[in-house]
């Protein structure tokens, strides 16, 4: 004779698969939550990876400080007036003076018309240093970028960005072309790598131009309004923001009730603030699927409950051959646990395909994620077992002579 509980079991399977289309409605809402936890967290790591590659390439370690004074307006991070504070000699103080800086690269943008042939419009130039490329992650995709001579020597040379090449010249290669920049006419000698928009501003629409060039040719300024700052590592980006503070209050003579006439704005404060809003669209997420959970618990029991009315006779016919309460208990769980898994697994299946057709038909970035896939697998089937304790209590506790006497 087979062991109880094996018996038990199998008894449990056999009436599942005598009802294929009750356990198809059962699993259902178990399926939908499971999937819906796949695709949907998927679809949240997805996106705070790609934000967080993109914030990455902008540079390693990468601290900005701004002229004046920031403000979000609409989401939208400007400058509030014109600053004149920020100055070459504050760059070069902050390379020379703060330990916990590795390299700085000073800048002025501005937007300004630019022209080709019969084609122009406006679009970001940026005055800056040759080591930008590597405060900013700067690769050129064709031609070379300026070197210190250019700039020293305010040599009318620009790099432009994949934006700029669809835009002014039709996808053609631009390197070797003259372009005018305001009144300044430019030679083309590169073009950079894409790299996407980041927190809504396209990266690839702008010109790079020495910055010698841009300050006492196109834009005659004497200030900046940017400088890249690149830390000594990720531990010490927070310590060399406050080198970069102190030290520039004490060169602007700043009073202590004085606010800044600058912003800083470091990389590390800006994946976190990212990180943050994916994880809580994630975490919003995996609280709708768990409802769909529930829900398939509540169909479960819906389905356990009207199973068991319907084998009162069965039951008392294995309390009266010896079935004990617990034999009948653990085959009514089992079955209920039976359902949890299934519509688990068969949510598991639905949510990888429906992950990498979202990937395939919409481009959306989606990252699998591991610990979330096994964590809802576990809930469903908890949820079968919980959902099915009162409907196999109350099967166990039918007096065998009542049950052989009731007519289902």
């Amino acid at each position: 004779m087979r062991p109880r509980p094996f018996r038990g079991f199998r008894i449990a399977i056999k009436s599942l698969t005598s009802h294929p289309l009750r356990v198809a409605l059962a699993v259902l809402a178990i399926m939908i939550g499971v999937a819906s936890v796949i695709v949907m967290v998927g679809i949240g790591r997805g996106a705070e990876d790609e934000v967080r590659r993109k914030i990455e390439g902008m540079g390693t370690n990468l601290i900005v400080v701004s002229a004046g004074q920031s403000r979000s307006v609409k989401g939208q991070v400007g400058q509030l007036g014109i600053m004149t504070t920020l100055t070459l000699k504050d760059a070069s103080a902050i390379a020379e003076e703060c330990p916990s800086v590795k390299r700085v690269a000073p800048a002025y943008s501005k937007k300004l018309s630019v022209k080709f042939e019969n084609v122009s419009y406006s679009t970001r130039i940026v005055g800056t240093m040759p080591l930008v490329q590597a405060v900013r992650n700067i690769s050129v995709e064709s031609g070379a970028f300026f070197d210190e001579d250019e700039n020293r020597l305010m040599a009318p040379v620009a790099i432009v960005g994949p934006t700029v090449v669809q835009t002014l010249f039709s996808g053609r290669n631009p390197v070797g072309e003259s372009i005018r920049i305001g009144k300044v006419l430019f030679k083309v000698i590169g073009v950079t790598v894409p790299k996407g928009a980041v927190s809504g501003e396209d990266e690839d629409d702008q010109i790079l131009v020495p910055l010698r060039t841009a300050m006492n040719k196109l834009m005659n300024v004497t200030y900046l309004s940017n400088i890249f700052v690149e830390a000594a590592g990720f531990d010490s980006i927070h310590k060399a923001e406050a080198e970069i503070r102190s030290l520039l209050r004490d060169r602007h003579r700043l009073r202590a009730s004085t606010v800044d006439d600058f912003t800083i704005q470091n990389q590390a404060d800006v994946i976190e603030a990212q990180s943050s809003v994916a994880r809580t669209f994630s975490l919003l997420v995996a609280s709708i699927a768990v409802i769909s959970l529930i829900i398939g618990g509540v169909g479960i029991l819906g389905v356990m409950l009207l199973s068991i009315r319907e084998r009162v006779s069965e039951i008392g016919i294995r309390r009266a051959v010896g079935a004990k309460r617990t034999d009948i208990l653990v085959q009514f769980l089992v079955e209920s646990s039976f359902l949890g898994v299934v519509g688990g697994f068969a949510g598991l299946i639905v949510g990888i395909g429906g992950a990498a057709g979202v990937r395939q038909f919409s481009g959306m970035p989606v990252t699998l994620a591991p610990d979330y896939i096994v964590l809802s697998l576990v809930f469903s089937v908890v949820t079968g077992l919980i959902f099915g304790i009162y409907p196999s209590w109350k099967a166990a506790r039918l007096d065998p002579i009542e049950a052989l006497n009731t007519k289902a």
